[in-house]
């Protein structure tokens, strides 16, 4: 089976709100070809069964495979804020907000953590 198949599978798991199975499927495309999607989908699995230290491990390895993702850009500051590392946090959303600067939730988190920059 290739990839794209699993991953396949891995959404519908995740559609029917298997997160263990669906975890399965993509750690299993992963295997095969890794991707930053897959990653992002495994964070998002994790954190609906409440493991935040292995969601934000694969939402921080999406964001180094690709850091051009906007929502992933976001995501990950989203993270990193609750994790009490502000500064990431705002370069981040600074370089976020310099390719793309309408996207409106980045620059209101950012104007929210400036006192803390």
């Amino acid at each position: 089976m290739e990839a794209v198949e699993l991953y396949g599978l891995g959404l519908e798991e995740y559609e029917k709100g298997n997160y263990l199975e669906a975890i399965e499927y993509f750690e299993r495309s992963n295997n095969i070809e890794e991707h930053f999607k897959t990653y992002e989908r495994l964070f998002l699995c994790w954190k609906e069964l409440e493991k935040r230290e292995k969601a934000n491990s694969c939402l921080e390895k999406a964001y180094e495979m690709n850091p051009n993702n906007d929502k992933i850009a976001f995501e990950y500051a989203e993270v990193c804020t609750e994790a009490g590392n502000i500064k990431l946090a705002g370069l981040v959303l600074e370089k976020l907000i310099e390719r793309n600067p309408t996207y409106k939730k980045a620059q209101v988190l950012l104007e929210r953590l400036k006192g803390n920059l």
